[in-house]
């Protein structure tokens, strides 16, 4: 899959049209978009002013591709582990990609009194953070074939759970 139509693909995903059975069955791809979501993650960390860890990245992209096929194999569909993991990885990079002036711009603004202008900010960034639970619940809607709403708290508690394990882990601080 070349560049311009992976992006389009992910694109696609973003505004749920696009599928994980989309993408191309592919391990390179998948390495790829995983350096890619590390860089996003490092590009991201240092926007926060947060010490890069790297063994604490390694750590969750081994935590979350164990949730993946944890949840794959829970429903008996482990064929489908590499195409449902490069659809979630290629929006979780791009995700990050677009949150970052964003979290640049909240992390200069908190020295500054809370204005319209960082509320708006705020609302952004979690509005892209809820959007990102939604994306990945039409991913696994499609790999695991349940319907929108049992997939929605799926992917909901998955983004708990990881989030949990994550931070008490491989915390990055």
């Amino acid at each position: 899959m070349n560049p311009l139509a992976l992006l389009h693909w992910t694109f696609d995903l973003l505004q749920l049209r696009g599928t994980p059975a989309d993408a191309p069955p592919s391990l390179m791809l998948l390495l790829q978009l995983m350096l890619l979501d590390v860089i996003s993650s490092v590009l991201y960390l240092q926007a926060l002013g947060s010490e890069v860890v790297i063994g604490a990245l390694a750590g969750r992209i081994l935590l979350r591709l164990g949730m993946i096929y944890g949840v794959l194999r829970l429903f008996r569909h482990e064929q489908r582990f590499l195409q449902t993991t490069v659809s979630l990885y290629a929006v979780s990079a791009l995700l990050t990609f677009i949150l970052l002036p964003i979290a640049a711009a909240l992390v200069r603004s908190q020295a500054d009194s809370p204005d319209f202008g960082v509320q708006f900010l705020q609302l952004g960034f979690l509005s892209l953070l809820l959007w990102s639970i939604v994306v990945d619940a039409h991913i696994l809607r499609h790999a695991l074939g349940l319907k929108f709403w049992f997939a929605l708290p799926l992917s909901l508690a998955m983004f708990m759970i990881f989030n949990e394990i994550a931070t008490r882990a491989f915390p990055l601080e």
